[in-house]
């Protein structure tokens, strides 16, 4: 369950979204605590219009509150600047391309300035996507590093993630299926307004799916926390009047449906997310599990440090109810896919032992060095272990 400030922060969120009545004594309320897993959560500014109409707070709260909002307006219009100087770039070159994420979710919030943004992702054909990147790096962004899915590059502080997928989908059938759905999303976009500015984004159900893939791909790594939570809560919900018996066949054909009913009934019981007739036959205790895992990680995993490191543990996409599954098998499929991507070259089944001992040494050279924070491996084990339960219960891509 909740702690009171993740009640009250949760209560401010809901009347922010969804303007739920807030009916507690500001008076008896840890303010402080609030503030503090709002922050935790990367949430703390879309609290600002629902505190400025509760009576008695002290000008200390004020000041914090009216600070955290101006920060996420100040570093929004930034970025939004930023990003549609990358976008008239690639219009002029002919690029086609869309916002994911970001901006994208940003825009249907009431107060989308408040919706704090971390990087702009971009997504592009596989064809297209290396000419992109030439034209960022002739207006002085590098290459930081790069993934299956994704190129970031980053110039004074602004990371891009370069897309040529909306996300690396697993090869299990329905997997496969998602991906190849996804695979023409660029064909399907729509203008969005934010402000002044306008931008393409997926519209429909390519929306829908991109949210979901990203939000499962890291709920097994960093954790999402609240800000995923409202994310979807207000996508969904301007696709409210779209979503009928063949999208939810859809989705049941990329195996998302479960996921999408039980994120959904999160955010109708905590944040206040006019109900979904769709949602009615969830497992109150998987969602309930679900949240509780969004409420102890935070942002990314802000509230701990064994989550990046249990997330090698855990296989998202193979969790049956069968017996077979152990960390010790889960780690060793990690290594064989990091070392296909990383190290093509080592083709041979061999390299999966050396490497296997290479990661965690160098990890734990890192942390003696201070480079990494040091964490708890049992706990981290234990983690792994208690997550891969609920992954199980979700049926992703299953």
């Amino acid at each position: 369950m909740p702690t009171e400030e993740q009640k009250h922060l949760l209560s401010l969120l809901a009347h922010e979204l969804f303007q739920r009545d807030l009916s507690f004594d500001t008076a008896s309320v840890p303010w402080s605590a609030v503030l503090d897993e709002g922050d935790r959560q990367a949430v703390t500014a879309l609290l600002f219009p629902s505190m400025m109409q509760l009576p008695d707070l002290s000008d200390a709260l004020m000041s914090r509150i009216c600070g955290t909002a101006v920060s996420a307006s100040h570093g929004s219009e930034e970025l939004m600047q930023t990003q549609q100087e990358i976008l008239a770039l690639l219009e002029k070159q002919g690029i086609p391309c869309a916002i994911l994420k970001g901006t994208s979710l940003a825009c249907l919030y009431p107060h989308p300035e408040l919706r704090v943004l971390g990087d702009i992702d971009i997504l592009f054909t596989k064809k297209t996507v290396g000419e992109a990147c030439n034209v960022l790096y002739q207006q002085g962004f590098i290459k930081t590093h790069a993934s299956e899915k994704h190129i970031c590059l980053e110039r004074q502080g602004v990371s891009v993630e370069m897309h040529s997928m909306v996300s690396a989908f697993p090869e299990s059938e329905k997997g496969l299926f998602a991906r190849q759905f996804m695979a023409d999303a660029l064909q399907h976009t729509e203008t969005m307004h934010m402000g002044k500015y306008a931008f393409p984004a997926l519209s429909g159900m390519y929306q829908i799916i991109s949210l979901l893939a990203h939000m499962d791909q890291h709920l097994a790594t960093e954790g999402i926390g609240l800000r995923q939570l409202c994310d979807w809560a207000v996508a969904v919900h301007a696709q409210r009047q779209q979503i009928g018996a063949e999208q939810l066949d859809l989705l049941e054909q990329c195996g998302l449906l479960q996921f999408a009913k039980v994120i959904t009934r999160i955010c109708e019981k905590y944040l206040a997310l006019p109900p979904f007739p769709w949602c009615a036959d969830v497992d109150e205790y998987l969602a309930d599990a679900l949240m509780a895992d969004m409420l102890e990680g935070g942002n990314f995993q802000s509230n701990g440090l064994q989550r990046p490191f249990g997330g090698v543990l855990t296989d998202a996409y193979n969790v049956d109810n069968g017996t077979k599954n152990s960390i010790v098998r889960n780690y060793f499929q990690y290594v064989r896919r990091r070392i296909k991507f990383y190290h093509p070259w080592a083709k041979s089944v061999l390299w999966v032992v050396p490497f296997s001992i290479f990661y965690p040494a160098r990890w734990t050279v890192r942390m003696l060095l201070g480079k990494r924070k040091k964490f708890s491996v049992k706990q981290a084990v234990h983690s792994a272990k208690k997550r891969e339960k609920l992954l199980r219960e979700l049926h992703l891509y299953q």
